[in-house]
């Protein structure tokens, strides 16, 4: 038998390798399909290209920490950092790359962004705002329903893999 700080290092360690694959299955999924998974391919495609496109320069702030922001933001090509002020420091929580998204929570929620997202390169974003689903929505009034569907689906994956971060070694019975 081993001792107890050795399995428990073998524990975390499968627990790490775990969340690790389970983010690459995410990332890939997301960069290699749809990324909105309720939706048919024509109206995710006619999603996309309905959003608008910003570029930023490498350091240039996408939007602050606290601000009212509607928007969902798939990244093209580039990438971003999601940080977070607390304390006095601004505490790193993420890089995102190419087909990659953020801002789904204050989208769903309306309330204010809970970290600030700052360009590491240039990036290119599609912004999928509230004005852009209300257009589409008008077109087909069941839309809406299977967007917001997408994005719990997307929520709950998302809570899911931190919670195997964060509890992966503890008993939930």
């Amino acid at each position: 038998m081993l001792p107890q700080s050795t399995r428990r290092g073998q524990i975390d360690e499968a627990i790490e390798a775990a969340a690790r694959l389970m983010e690459f299955a995410i990332v890939t999924a997301t960069a290699s399909t749809q990324f909105l998974p309720f939706l048919d391919p024509a109206e995710e495609g006619a999603l996309l290209a309905a959003a608008p496109v910003k570029a930023f320069s490498p350091d240039q702030v996408v939007f602050e920490q606290d601000v009212e922001l509607r928007a969902i933001f798939l990244i093209d090509n580039g990438s971003v950092r999601v940080e977070r002020q607390d304390r006095g420091a601004m505490i790193p929580l993420t890089t995102l790359g190419a087909g990659e998204f953020f801002g789904e929570m204050s989208f769903v929620d309306g309330t204010p962004t809970s970290a600030r997202v700052v360009a590491d390169e240039p990036t290119r974003l599609r912004v999928i705002d509230t004005a852009t689903v209300d257009t589409m929505t008008r077109k087909d009034p069941t839309f809406a329903g299977r967007l917001y569907r997408s994005i719990a689906a997307i929520l709950a994956e998302r809570l899911r893999l931190t919670s195997v971060r964060a509890y992966g070694d503890q008993s939930w019975g």
